[in-house]
């Protein structure tokens, strides 16, 4: 190729890169919401803004700092609901962010290509004037992978595309940093500049803390602390050192204290240890996605993904780790040798170090791979380059093209299916029979389609995907919870046979986070009237529930709340109150308000037991005017209920 031709096409691979990206994850752009999209922002009244007055983006804020800790993403889902509330809204909004991102990486990649030019003259196709097809490459890779497409459309993951964008932000500025420290120019308004990109991107996700230690890979690989001054060579060295040090003790002084104990991983029916075993087989099983992303393989949910007990339980788990560090080893030998590789694999360990560490989060996700592929598409692209080096011709060049062109197709297809949110329930829940969350999700979208009509096809099969979701060996009693809440609204089908699942679970698996939403939603059901709720039997659920359980305060007012609006048993209800005022941090706060609380609903039996329990718990509150008063008029309304009738004293 001519230099004018290769000058021509240069101006036309950040476009090209740009409308393919759009082009085939376009399709995707006009399906639904899916998942924790519902919790986060879709049924989320906090961040549901209607204009752009202070008062409703300060709410959107404090919600987020107390629950989150991701204001910057909030406050872009409030944006949406300002601008429209409409689901095509939220997805191109993410799409437009993915596309931004993909041109940072083609910059990121062709920075990097310029540095690892050390073997560009052994061949034509590795030249100045080639590099840019080389970081083409590598972008496309990234950007219009299939892998990507969840990431990018399940809305909720904003948070995750952010993070990397200002990662990449906050990279490219330390990059230019150090390229002028090695000419011996002034870096460090742009090394203030990364830092500041990093702490706003901390807003988005906390994942943004690797910038340094993708800053250490870049120094390691192709920067090697160069500088035009040694003293500054020193610093860096010194700086990374003492990095790397803070980093071990943070770890082992508070990372591993703090939440790899038995108490953050009680509401998953695996330990710490089992979580890091785990990850010997889900590293590699994302690199065979990386590698081989067939959609059969990529089913967004992983629910029922198996839990590894030990090295050899599966054997899988120690092939995975002996894997691993052969990786390790490789980017190790090949540090110095093709660092473009070195530098990718050891980009994609240090991408999932956070989420591959012992903190109490699900086993598998695929949207963690989104800054992780980068590291191996520039693995792979630079092998490629080498191999076109070796043999001095453009075959790895014009494979390359073909496997970018089938990366788009399999991209195509991901995103048609993601465009329609049946097809895309009903794929998942066939590629993966054994998700719960699949078949949830199958059966929301036949009963939305039936219209709620017991007469529909439709209807019944919503009912035979929960049927057959209940008898998945999984934790969570979801699929009860949705049985029993249409056989409230039907009381010709049988609950029975829902609540005795119920139990069983409650009995002999683990309490995850579901367990007690599934509780709370029907109590609240419950109390807002449906009678068709078994109220007996969800007594008999709560109480096996906090016999497991006990220190959980929540599930003590839950109870408490349920013994007194729905059973009307006042001395269950003070029995359940009292253990929530021993598990309070602070009684003497809590106590006088729900007190307050129980008088205003004329529970009087009940506010008289908190009261007094107070008083036990914290003497200084006999002194509380306020209190004494409610105690007064619980007093009172208790002896007139006595004169006028049992019921009336407990109502």
């Amino acid at each position: 190729m001519s230099n004018l031709s290769a000058q021509r096409l240069h101006h036309f691979i950040a476009p090209l890169l740009l409308l393919l990206t759009a082009a085939v994850f376009w399709p995707a752009v006009y399906g639904g919401f899916i998942f924790d999209d519902y919790p986060i922002f879709a049924e989320n009244a906090a961040v549901h803004v209607s204009g752009f007055h202070w008062q409703e983006w300060q709410r959107v804020w404090d919600w987020a700092h107390l629950n989150i800790e991701r204001p910057l993403a909030m406050l872009t889902y409030a944006l949406n609901y300002a601008l429209g509330n409409s689901t095509l809204g939220f997805k191109v909004t993410n799409l437009c962010i993915h596309v931004i991102n993909a041109l940072l990486v083609l910059i990121l990649a062709r920075q990097l290509l310029r540095v690892a030019r050390n073997d560009a003259t052994r061949s034509n196709l590795n030249g100045e004037k080639f590099r840019d097809f080389w970081a083409f490459g590598t972008a496309a890779v990234w950007a219009l992978h299939p892998l990507q497409v969840s990431a990018v459309m399940y809305v909720v993951q904003r948070m995750e595309l952010l993070g990397f964008t200002f990662t990449l932000l906050a990279l490219l500025s330390y990059w230019h940093a150090r390229q002028r420290q090695i000419r011996g120019q002034r870096g460090w308004p742009w090394l203030i500049l990364s830092a500041l990109l990093t702490a706003v991107g901390y807003g988005a996700k906390e994942t943004i803390v690797l910038v340094p230690g993708y800053a250490l890979l870049l120094e390691l690989t192709l920067l090697q602390f160069a500088a035009a001054q040694a003293r500054t060579s020193l610093l860096w060295r010194v700086f990374f050192a003492t990095g790397c040090v803070v980093a071990v003790l943070g770890f082992v002084g508070y990372l591993l204290p703090h939440y790899a104990n038995a108490g953050m991983f009680f509401g998953r029916d695996y330990t710490a240890w089992e979580r890091e075993l785990t990850q010997l087989r889900a590293l590699p099983m994302y690199i065979g996605w990386s590698l081989l992303p067939l959609p059969s393989h990529l089913v967004f949910y992983y629910d029922d993904y198996p839990v590894s007990t030990g090295l050899l339980h599966p054997i899988t788990t120690l092939y995975g780790g002996i894997f691993l560090v052969a990786l390790l080893a490789l980017a190790m030998f090949l540090r110095k040798r093709r660092p473009l590789i070195a530098l990718g694999i050891g980009w994609f360990f240090m991408a999932h170090l956070l989420t591959s560490s012992p903190l109490p989060l699900e086993l598998v996700f695929e949207h963690r791979n989104y800054p992780a592929l980068f590291g191996l598409a520039l693995a792979i692209v630079d092998a490629f380059r080498w191999l076109a080096q070796r043999i001095k011709s453009p075959v790895p060049a014009a494979i390359g093209i073909v496997l970018i062109a089938n990366l788009c197709f399999l991209t195509t297809l991901r995103s048609l299916t993601w465009s329609s949110p049946f097809l895309l329930a009903q794929t998942l829940a066939e590629y993966n029979p054994g998700s719960q969350r699949a078949a949830m999700d199958l059966a929301r979208r036949f009963m939305a389609m039936s219209g709620g009509n017991p007469d529909s096809p439709l209807y019944s099969l919503c009912i035979r995907e929960l049927e057959r979701a209940a008898q998945l060996p999984l934790d969570a009693p979801l699929p009860e919870e949705a049985l029993l809440l249409i056989s409230a609204q039907h009381p010709d089908r049988p609950s029975t046979p829902w609540w005795d699942s119920i139990d069983r679970k409650l009995r002999t698996r683990p309490m995850v986070p579901d367990t007690y939403r599934v509780l709370h939603t029907l109590m609240r059901h419950r109390l807002d009237g449906v009678t068709g709720i078994d109220a007996q039997r969800l007594a008999q659920a709560y109480a096996i529930a906090a016999e497991r359980n006990p220190n959980r305060q929540s599930l003590q007012v839950d109870y408490a709340e349920l013994a007194g609006g729905a059973l009307h048993d006042p001395e269950l209800a003070t029995v359940h109150w009292r253990n929530a005022l021993k598990l309070d941090s602070n009684p003497a706060n809590y106590g006088p308000r729900l007190a307050d609380y129980l008088v205003s609903q004329q529970r009087y039996r009940e506010a008289n037991g908190v009261i007094e329990a107070t008083w036990e718990l914290s003497p200084a509150t006999r002194n509380d005017h306020a209190l004494s008063a409610l105690k007064d008029k619980a007093l009172r309304s208790m002896q007139q209920g006595s004169a006028t009738g049992p019921q009336a004293a407990t109502e």
